[in-house]
């Protein structure tokens, strides 16, 4: 019973446990807007880096939501999995904050450094006291 509540956001209430599909900004074979109409979601995820990285200032103008075609709640990761996956991204923890704020996401994730599966302790260690 303590995952059941309600988020309330910019764009509305979202109740929770919430699933929350990923919308790649590179490849959306389900556009957004289909999601709501076709599958009754409420909310997405989309990551900020990539938005960033490859559409920057369009989605600072158009904002997130118009960018999507999607009016209801967005979540924004960070970029983690990309430092996870490819060990470094092209953005500091400030510079993904400052770019969700512009795009004016609903929720947004912050730029943590991920541990990983097979890190050390004392990796692991740092990439907890990195993050805090």
């Amino acid at each position: 019973m303590g995952r059941i509540g309600k988020l309330h956001t910019k764009r509305g209430t979202v109740e929770t446990p919430l699933l929350l599909p990923v919308v790649n900004p590179l490849l959306q074979p389900i556009p957004p807007k289909e999601l709501v109409t076709d599958f009754g979601c409420r909310a997405i995820i989309a990551n900020a880096y990539l938005l960033r990285k490859n559409f920057g200032k369009e989605v600072v103008t158009k904002g997130i939501h118009a960018f999507l075609e999607f009016e209801h709640t967005v979540v924004t990761d960070s970029g983690a999995y990309q430092i996870l996956l490819y060990g470094d991204i092209e953005a500091t923890q400030r510079e993904i904050i400052a770019y969700e704020e512009a795009i004016d996401t609903d929720i947004a994730v912050i730029l943590d450094v991920p541990t990983g599966g097979k890190a050390s302790r004392k990796k692991a260690e740092y990439t907890v006291e990195e993050t805090i």
